[in-house]
């Protein structure tokens, strides 16, 4: 009984950090001078698509390159919104103010 609570609250956890909108972080259209702009597309998707001045962290990366990001307001570059929710609840949670993401996807 304990254990399947356990397994039922990991998943819950996992669907609510993946899916679930992170509060006060609004969709950003344009250019913002004061923000620091953190792109966190793969590699191959940035490469294909890239965006001038941007820092290109994958999620993957976020955690380990952390302190290559200035402590501005950042806005972030995903390209789907599991990218964009893991990033913000991460760089929310090491004290970085999140003013806003922008979405492209491969095809934008």
């Amino acid at each position: 009984m304990l254990t399947g609570f356990i397994i039922i609250l990991f998943l819950v956890t996992i669907i609510f950090n993946r899916y679930v909108p992170v509060k006060n972080v609004p969709p950003i259209k344009g250019e913002d001078q004061n923000a620091v702009f953190v792109d966190l597309r793969d590699y191959q998707d940035s490469a294909k698509n890239p965006v001038n001045g941007a820092i290109n962290i994958p999620c993957g990366y976020l955690k380990r390159y952390m302190k290559e990001i200035p402590d501005k307001q950042i806005v972030i570059i995903a390209s789907n919104e599991v990218e964009k929710n893991f990033g913000a609840r991460l760089l929310k949670k090491y004290g970085y103010h999140v003013k806003g993401y922008t979405i492209t996807g491969p095809s934008q």
